[in-house]
């Protein structure tokens, strides 16, 4: 089983939609039902594809860049953004979800589902307007954010949204996916977490501290520094809140360390008993309970096929 930090969290807010989004949704399965449920996996409120459009950017744009040592103008940047931006509207308002030829990989880059239109709501012309006015922002932040713009800018090297694993305990994986990890010489090995939230109220200590085990745990990369290791407690943590400029650096000790392993295994383990190492053939959605608030359900890209039926086969 893998185990990620999102996860566990779908995981404690209804048992059925992390079932039907990490058991039963498979862009490989022949049958309907299980390619139906990964497709409905890929829904994204309007807020959270201008939130990937920003991660986009900036990992496969802005620190492609950097690493070469070239820095791209905001300009580029956010020419690269609008560019990305259309071509993902327009395939998300064509809303092909029920073409039985639609193929995630033949799409490339403009692939995007939206909630809205699959539930009735398409997203407004204020709300698109509103989605790229945050991009921008977002954007022009980044580049006025000294911390964040220094550190990447003087790094040696910049890692972005690498999966990084390790064995967490038997038949269990942790996955992480920081959005980028910083090495410079002489220096501890940074993570950066970027956030594009209205309010950029929440504190991601925990997933940061989940991250920095990740690190100090996975297996090496090539791109790696040579002999790199680290413990979680030399790493440094900046999560940076791009809508509202905010800047949080984080640093954890020991303690932290142990609360953050003991949320590992406690969420793993809950879920280890609850599917006993079955897979999807021997699994129903009657096995998993349903969400305890009503909202959930009114935000879960699963609502059709968990109201459809109780059973998943």
């Amino acid at each position: 089983m893998r185990w990620s930090y999102s996860a566990s969290q779908s995981f404690r807010q209804c048992q059925r939609q992390w079932f039907f989004k990490n058991i039963v949704a498979s862009a490989r399965a022949s049958e309907p039902f299980r390619r139906r449920a990964y497709l409905l996996s890929k829904l994204q409120s309007v807020s959270a594809w201008r939130g990937k459009v920003v991660d986009e950017v900036i990992s496969k744009t802005l620190v492609p860049s950097l690493n070469r040592r070239a820095t791209p103008t905001l300009k580029v940047v956010r020419q690269r953004a609008r560019d990305l931006f259309d071509g993902q509207l327009d395939f998300a308002l064509s809303h092909p979800i029920d073409d039985p030829d639609l193929r995630v990989s033949d799409e490339g880059e403009d692939f995007t589902l939206l909630y809205g239109m699959e539930y009735g709501q398409p997203p407004t012309e204020q709300e698109i307007e509103q989605a790229w006015a945050e991009i921008e922002q977002a954007l022009a932040n980044l580049y006025k954010m000294s911390v964040v713009r220094d550190a990447l800018k003087s790094a040696d090297y910049v890692i972005s949204q690498r999966a990084l694993q390790f064995e967490l305990m038997d038949g269990v994986t942790v996955l992480a996916y920081p959005d980028a990890v910083v090495f410079s010489s002489g220096r501890a090995p940074l993570i950066v977490d970027w956030k594009v939230h209205a309010f950029g109220q929440s504190d991601a200590r925990l997933q940061l501290a989940i991250y920095a085990i990740a690190l100090s745990r996975a297996k090496r990369h090539s791109d790696f520094p040579d002999d790199f290791y680290c413990k979680p407690s030399d790493v440094s943590l900046l999560e940076a809140q791009l809508l509202t400029e905010a800047a949080r650096e984080h640093r954890i000790d020991e303690d932290e360390i142990t609360e953050a392993e003991e949320y590992m295994i406690s969420s793993a383990y809950e879920i280890s008993c609850l599917t006993e190492g079955k897979k999807y053939k021997d699994l129903s959605a009657d096995d998993f309970q349903t969400a305890r608030h009503a909202e959930s359900c009114q935000r879960c890209s699963f609502r059709t096929i968990c109201w459809e039926t109780s059973h998943a086969h």
